[in-house]
């Protein structure tokens, strides 16, 4: 691993919630910091007295400027959910940076908690994210997928994954996975209607599958 003080970019996936899913490495990389980058609810979590520490708000731009300008110190830790290569700050940050400035240590994503959780095996499984915006996918474009799993986030998007769900018809089942590894962690099996009107966490996997689980 190459080390916090050689100006190189630790990018950590801290996991779903909680610190039990955070990696060792990940863990070692956040002890040799000096600056901690992150939403407020991460440092929170992993910050201590040693960090300076920079909240990562919707300004993402002005978060990028604040690593610039203590790039040469090094000791740069930015921690983002889940795994970095699924919808996080990571991308922002190796287009800035560039790869070779950068080093990714993997974490454990919500989406592969919900499968593990189901006992499913995710590896041709389609991963789309509302989170962003609504997806410019119809029904026809993920029929042939037996294991859908959807990141909501827009607020828009329980609308949208109501329609898809309502469109499959009994085709599919849809399992709502919320605050996974968290104390109020909750799967459960719901119509499209059901879930319509459900008050989603903020983070909460969608899943829909062919085959019924729960």
């Amino acid at each position: 691993m190459a080390a916090t003080g050689s100006g190189k970019l630790m990018i950590v996936g801290c996991g779903p919630g909680s610190p039990d899913y955070l990696t060792e490495a990940g863990r070692r990389a956040i002890r040799g910091a000096r600056v901690l980058v992150g939403s407020p609810r991460l440092l929170a979590s992993h910050a201590t007295l040693a960090h300076e520490q920079v909240p990562v708000g919707a300004d993402i731009d002005a978060v990028l400027d604040a690593v610039a300008a203590r790039r040469e110190q090094g000791g740069i830790a930015i921690l983002v959910t889940g795994d970095p290569g699924l919808a996080s700050l990571a991308g922002p940050v190796l287009r800035r940076f560039g790869r070779d400035s950068c080093e990714v240590i993997p974490g454990v994503s919500s989406v592969q908690l919900a499968f593990a959780r189901l006992g499913l095996d995710w590896s041709e499984a389609r991963i789309v994210s509302a989170h962003k915006g609504i997806p410019e996918l119809a029904p026809a474009d993920l029929a042939a997928f037996g294991r859908i799993a959807i990141l909501p986030g827009h607020p828009r998007s329980r609308q949208w994954i109501g329609d898809l769900a309502e469109a499959f018809g009994k085709e599919r089942f849809l399992v709502v996975c919320e605050e996974l590894s968290l104390p109020g962690e909750r799967i459960r099996t719901v119509s499209a209607a059901e879930f319509r009107s459900l008050e989603l966490s903020s983070r909460t996997v969608v899943l829909l599958l062919k085959e019924k689980i729960l």
